[in-house]
């Protein structure tokens, strides 16, 4: 590919919240080597607003896999629909989705390069990942782009810039809390195995409330509401319960109104390095660190993967001065 040519590509995630953050690493090599091109994103529909605001990210499409893109004659319709038809130089499909490379053929994308699959891979892509060492998940999305340049890509921080200017709910909270310190703390995933237990969510906000921070707990769907109620259940009642409140981008600036984030293993986590907000990363499975790990090069961040008690995830937060009010 020349790059002195404007070019239009296609990232292909039809993953989770976290998956399409880690994905912007390759968004960002792609510019700079192709920075007059286009960028489009295809995602689930509820990850709309995680592609939206990542640097490097032109135009997002969105592919609804429960509802009207369900089954083949939801695919169907998405491609004849969309307005990229014939009109892609390259697709990359993230983590060799089937469906994703079957969405690119149709798509009439010239060049098809797709992660590890079963099936599709043999007859409709062209060029398939190669991982180089890499072992970090952002990292190897990044790598994507060597199969189009035939250099390895550079490993850069994530970027999220959310929109200040869509919510009625975050002007809310700066008012009723400006000047304050604030901690979030998000301790569910959609995986269990990775979830804080209550009694230690239970005893961090009661130390930092007792230290004077306000703490604002962070979650999305049903697992995430269960557990606000078991901790207000058990007399737990001092934290702002923003669970099932937020969109994505609004999660975004609540993040960057706090001075720190405690978090399990999930999207929030992410997140906050994206936001550039210090967080304190709980990996209750310590084999999925090297693949998920925010990289604590790129990232103020520091990951726990041993003791999990209450006082060593404060002792930790307490690393990054957190309790200083950011610029």
């Amino acid at each position: 590919m020349e790059t002195d040519n404007k070019k239009t590509f296609l990232i292909i995630n039809l993953s989770y919240f976290g998956d399409v953050l880690l994905t912007n690493t390759l968004c960002q090599n792609l510019k700079k080597v192709y920075p007059d091109s286009k960028i489009v994103f295809l995602v689930n529909t509820p990850f709309y607003e995680a592609a939206k605001f990542q640097l490097g990210v032109d135009d997002v499409i969105c592919f609804d896999k429960r509802h009207k893109n369900r089954g083949i004659l939801g695919l169907l319709k998405f491609v004849f629909n969309c307005p990229y038809r014939n009109k892609i130089d390259a697709a990359f499909i993230i983590y060799g989705n089937d469906r994703g490379i079957l969405i690119s053929y149709l798509l009439g994308c010239k060049k098809r390069i797709s992660g590890p699959t079963k099936y599709t891979k043999y007859f409709l892509t062209d060029i398939h990942r190669e991982t180089d060492g890499f072992k970090n998940m952002q990292d190897i999305n990044g790598n994507f782009i060597k199969a189009i340049t035939h250099n390895k890509g550079d490993v850069l921080p994530i970027c999220y810039r959310p929109d200040e200017n869509t919510s009625t709910l975050i002007p809310k909270l700066r008012e009723l809390y400006k000047g304050q310190d604030i901690v979030s703390l998000c301790t569910t995933s959609k995986n269990k195995e990775k979830d804080m237990p209550v009694k230690t969510a239970v005893e961090i906000v009661e130390k930092l409330t007792k230290a004077g921070k306000i703490v604002f707990y962070l979650g999305a769907g049903a697992e995430a509401r269960k557990f606000a109620d078991n901790m207000k259940k058990s007399g737990c009642v001092n934290f702002v319960d923003l669970t099932n409140i937020t969109s994505i981008n609004e999660l975004a600036l609540v993040l960057k109104m706090s001075n720190s984030l405690i978090s399990v293993d999930t999207g929030t986590m992410h997140l906050a390095c994206a936001v550039k907000v210090p967080v304190v990363c709980v990996f209750y499975r310590q084999n999925t660190i090297s693949k998920w790990g925010p990289r604590e090069s790129l990232y103020k961040s520091v990951i726990i993967d041993r003791d999990y008690s209450s006082d060593y995830i404060l002792k930790k937060l307490e690393a990054f001065d957190s309790f200083v009010s950011l610029p």
